[in-house]
């Protein structure tokens, strides 16, 4: 995919590939991408790349034979009906235990040191909380009568007709504390029902004595919504001052209760790493590896998808079935949702005690009867039975990566599943699983890209499950190739606004239109994934 693109970005890309790969993109919201961090094994070959097809050599050179080829006719065909998508987890009604849970994910706030008080953290979440920035807002009752607009910072710190609502440092002749404490009329918010509680009241104090100050990074021009820690916000910073004994408990607990639904009669074994929990009845050296190749590839999914994904204070629970039943059944009574014919698992990052839950597949074969195994790097998982697509710590870490990308705003379900298998390339090298997708792929390539892709791109009703996997993986595996890789953490910040933006995050990134963003990734599948069968 190298023409329509934006002079800022065709130089460096088309002419400096090796020396644009090396400088780092900074910090985006929601991911945290590096344009070296796009590569599972960044000291290894790419992942999973057919022989013959490599995308990218180690050190970050591109060969000639893996660029698109520019003069390669593009196949259209009329559109083919599929059978539809699964239902995903995040569309589904909610268990009860995530009642409370908001249907999207928030933004990522900032937040002040936990030495000191946080407007974003302790203040604004009350403010929104009880209703004071929806009523103190043009045309609602509070800013007719008090002239007091909450919308900004900077407005609600201005005041109103009785003056600042806040003076720094002395929170007792602060007009703020004097009204929620009923001190000065008239009392806020009105109501006997709407009165803060003391722990609220304690952390506007405290944030006034501390100097009533924005937290550094915001807008103080921006909409007090918009950087308010949300529920689940909260709830971190709780489970952050724990003790940690007391955050593995609780995810114990958590754990054991879901897996009762599934199957009351099989008690699981816990194996513990420092980031994740597996729930499981497999053997137990194989849950160790398991566990044990997963932190190995955490610095590549830590680039990929950001830090925040991983380094959360409560570890991430992780349930193995052997029995497909019990997956189906754990689904249904913990999400609420009935199961997919072909999905081998899900995930959902947003609820209090995140979890992946997969159907384990089967286990490596005896070493008497296939002989030695060779040894490995580390980077595959060892109960991969010889020929299987799939291995435990694959599956566990793609749907790690589709439940992050779901929980990042409203991103697209084909860029969930794209990134999901990308990531799982990192033990699964070189897999019949990804090999296969890839011909899917190439396959729709054939039956005319630009078609199969948009259905893909809205939604893949009209195409197999196999092949909304396939193009979606080809999609994301084109769009963090050498080519485009420095642009791919601006790409991911702009569809977490939602699918529907697309057309925009194209122009705002590749300085390009759909049209030319379809022709071009189907040149590169069909240059990429030409000998992929």
């Amino acid at each position: 995919m190298t023409l329509a693109i934006r002079p800022r970005a065709l130089a460096p890309l088309l002419f400096a590939f090796t020396a644009v790969a090396a400088n780092p993109l900074p910090a985006l919201p929601g991911f945290a991408l590096a344009a070296r961090g796009q590569e599972p094994n960044p000291d290894e070959a790419p992942t999973g790349v057919p022989e013959g097809e490599i995308m990218e050599e180690p050190g970050g050179q591109v060969p000639d034979e893996a660029a698109p080829r520019r003069g390669r006719a593009r196949s259209r065909g009329p559109a083919r009906k599929g059978a539809p998508t699964r239902a995903r987890a995040e569309a589904a009604p909610k268990p009860a235990e995530e009642a409370a849970k908001s249907a999207d994910a928030p933004a990522p706030k900032a937040e002040a040191p936990a030495a000191g008080p946080s407007f974003a953290r302790d203040v604004a979440p009350v403010l929104v909380a009880a209703g004071c920035i929806d009523c103190h807002s043009p045309g609602r009752p509070g800013f007719a009568r008090g002239k007091l607009d909450m919308g900004s910072f900077e407005k609600f710190m201005k005041g109103g007709g009785s003056g600042p609502a806040a003076a720094a440092g002395k929170p007792d002749e602060s007009h703020l504390i004097l009204r929620v404490r009923g001190d000065e009329e008239p009392r806020m918010p009105p109501g006997d029902d709407a009165r803060l509680g003391e722990p609220a009241v304690a952390a506007i104090s405290a944030w006034i004595q501390a100097g009533a100050k924005l937290d550094d990074g915001l807008d103080p021009k921006a909409p007090i919504k918009s950087y308010a820690a949300s529920p689940q916000d909260l709830a971190k910073s709780k489970l952050a001052e724990m003790p940690a004994e007391a955050r593995d408990a609780k995810v114990t607990q958590a754990g054991l209760e879901r897996w009762k639904k599934a199957n009351p009669e099989l008690k699981p074994e816990i194996e513990t790493t420092e980031h994740f929990a597996l729930f499981t009845t497999l053997p137990k050296d194989r849950a160790a590896s398991t566990l044990k190749s997963i932190e190995t590839q955490l610095p590549a999914i830590r680039r990929v998808l950001g830090p925040e994904v991983i380094d959360r204070p409560e570890k991430i629970s992780f349930y193995a079935f052997s029995d497909r039943k019990d997956y189906v059944e754990f689904l249904r009574t913990v999400k609420q949702r009935e199961v997919d014919e072909e999905e081998e698992g899900d995930a959902d990052l947003r609820t209090a005690q995140p979890y992946v839950v997969v159907v384990a597949p089967p286990d490596a074969p005896a070493a008497s009867a296939t002989g030695p195994r060779r040894k490995t790097r580390g980077r595959r998982d060892a109960d991969a039975p010889e020929g299987s697509g799939r291995t435990l710590a694959g599956l566990l870490i793609e749907n790690l990566g589709r439940g992050a990308v779901l929980a990042n705003g409203s991103s697209p379900r084909w860029l969930a599943e794209g990134l999901g298998v990308y990531l799982a390339g990192s033990v699964e090298r070189r897999s019949p699983y990804q090999r296969k997708l890839r011909v899917a792929a190439l396959d729709a390539f054939k039956l005319g890209w630009p078609t199969r892709a948009s259905d893909v791109l809205g939604g893949g009703e009209q195409v197999s499950p196999e092949e909304f996997r396939g193009v979606s993986f080809a999609l994301v595996e084109c769009l963090t190739s050498p080519h485009f890789r420095p642009l791919f953490g601006d790409f991911l910040t702009g569809m977490s606004k939602g699918g529907d933006k697309l057309d925009d995050v194209i122009k705002d990134v590749y300085g390009a239109d759909r049209e030319t963003f379809l022709n071009e990734t189907g040149d590169w599948v069909a240059s990429t994934y030409g000998g992929a069968d």
